[in-house]
């Protein structure tokens, strides 16, 4: 490159001589003599000294008009591939810059589907229990017990309703795992239990599987009012629709003291946002739009599912006489 510039310098300081030297030869005609006279020449005489002069300035011109013309493609040519280049670069920079955010985008994903994981587990489970008019009592254990899971994930606001459960989904299975064949169905369960003798009419022992069934119930019933409640985002605060659903499906059934305990671990239900990102498996900051709807979307199928559970299983028993209302 320094090279070039040399050479376009030489070239402009020969054509700026041989340009001073016509000049110079051009104007002897006017040049004032020694004497004080002007020098005179014929027409004649001086043309064929300005050709004869100018002559050694073609080939210069002609060679920097040569000079300039291979500078100009050269030009052409580094600008030409200089642009493929940044081209190229800006291309390579987009693809990787593509797989880099696809990449994040994945790992981003994969931590999503890993924190609706237990949700996604019940949510299967629960899908499973009803076979047309019938419940399937080993999947309904199996069920319940992948709920009281994801229950203890969602706080202390659910921790006394976790721990009632898993104590009544102990009576049930204690009973389902003497009794596999029999108790194939929750109304076969049942009746095998009720055959026994172990209840007297509608009021259920204490320690029988009929008991711990007829309070799991209840305790979803509560808990798919409270869900529900928290599918609109302008809907009720999740500590109203607990007392709620509270005062709906378990209150009636509550003696003095649970029903002074039970409203009391309500109380420290969180806002809507918190409740959703604990059973998402998240923490409220990370949780976005898309990633709440999602969650949103499972909690609604969920409550969808446990519904037509719930109505058949309440069927059973008073078909089986077994609805003990007594307050516990």
């Amino acid at each position: 490159m320094r090279r070039n510039f040399l050479i376009v310098g030489f070239f402009t300081l020969v054509l700026i001589a041989s340009k001073s030297i016509a000049e110079a030869h051009l104007s002897l005609s006017s040049l004032p003599f020694l004497r004080g006279g002007y020098i005179a020449f014929a027409p004649s005489a001086t043309k064929p000294l300005l050709e004869k002069k100018q002559r050694p300035a073609r080939p210069v011109l002609f060679g920097l008009v040569n000079l300039q013309r291979t500078i100009n493609v050269i030009g052409n040519k580094i600008q030409s591939q200089t642009t493929k280049q940044w081209s190229d670069l800006n291309g390579n920079v987009g693809r990787e810059w593509g797989k880099l955010t696809s990449s994040i985008g994945k790992v981003f994903s994969s931590q999503q589907r890993e924190g609706t994981r237990k949700l996604d587990e019940v949510l299967r489970a629960f899908n499973s229990v009803l076979n047309g008019s019938e419940v399937d009592t080993a999947q309904l254990l199996k069920a319940c017990r992948a709920h009281l899971i994801l229950m203890k994930s969602g706080g202390a606001a659910l921790r006394v309703v976790a721990k009632d459960m898993e104590t009544n989904l102990n009576k049930a299975e204690s009973l389902f795992k003497k009794l596999p064949k029999e108790g194939k169905h929750l109304a076969s369960l049942l009746e095998a239990e009720r055959a026994s003798g172990i209840h007297d009419g509608n009021m259920l022992k204490d320690a029988s599987a009929a008991m711990g069934l007829l309070w799991i119930r209840r305790s979803l019933a509560f808990q798919l009012d409270l869900y529900s409640s928290l599918i609109p985002s302008n809907g009720q605060h999740p500590k109203d629709a607990a007392m709620d659903a509270y005062y709906k499906a378990l209150s009636p059934y509550h003696g003095w003291l649970l029903q002074k305990a039970f409203p009391l671990s309500l109380s420290q239900m969180p806002d809507r946002q918190v409740f959703i990102a604990k059973f998402g498996g998240t923490e409220v900051d990370d949780l976005d739009e898309e990633y709440e709807k999602e969650i949103v979307k499972k909690l609604k199928s969920l409550v969808g599912t446990w519904e037509p559970i719930i109505n058949t299983w309440r069927n059973e028993f008073e078909r089986l006489d077994l609805e003990d209302t007594r307050r516990a």
